[in-house]
């Protein structure tokens, strides 16, 4: 856990969040509190006849929000707000079991124009027990300076 105040960071720098098992509690929990009722997430028989997975599959931005958890476990208490989230990269699919982690960069640094905050972009790779990448996105984050109060 880094929680940093922005001026601590560097570019290039590389932190590495916990680890959490994908179960099918959160699949349900999930697909029910959006509402989402398509086969590939919610009917495992469909899957087994018709996915090109053979399986329930989590919906891409559950795994995104479960990134987000673990990048505020990274970023926490000197974020300020979150100002983007940008090039989602789907590239394999997250299923029951999978156990994930990110691996954050920091890619990007500038200063606000009054100098109070600075903005942190961050590359979130999103990594399974396989070594694969289901999930990379960048996000920047209005983060506190540690000299303000």
């Amino acid at each position: 856990m880094a929680q940093k105040t922005y001026e601590e960071y560097s570019i290039g720098e590389k932190f590495t969040s916990y680890a959490r098992t994908m179960t099918e509690a959160d699949l349900v929990n999930y697909t029910c509190l959006a509402g989402l009722k398509l086969p590939l997430f919610i009917d495992d028989e469909f899957c087994k006849k018709h996915s090109i997975f053979g399986t329930r599959v989590f919906p891409g931005l559950m795994t995104a929000s479960i990134a987000a958890g673990m990048l505020e476990d990274i970023l926490g208490k000197y974020t300020l707000a979150a100002l983007g989230l940008d090039r989602f990269k789907f590239a394999a699919p997250v299923r029951i079991g999978d156990t994930l982690h990110c691996e954050i960069t920091v890619e990007g640094m500038k200063d606000t124009s009054d100098g109070k905050r600075g903005v942190l972009t961050v590359r979130i790779s999103v990594m399974n027990q396989k070594g694969e990448t289901p999930l990379e996105f960048w996000g920047s984050f209005m983060m506190r300076k540690g000299d303000i109060q």
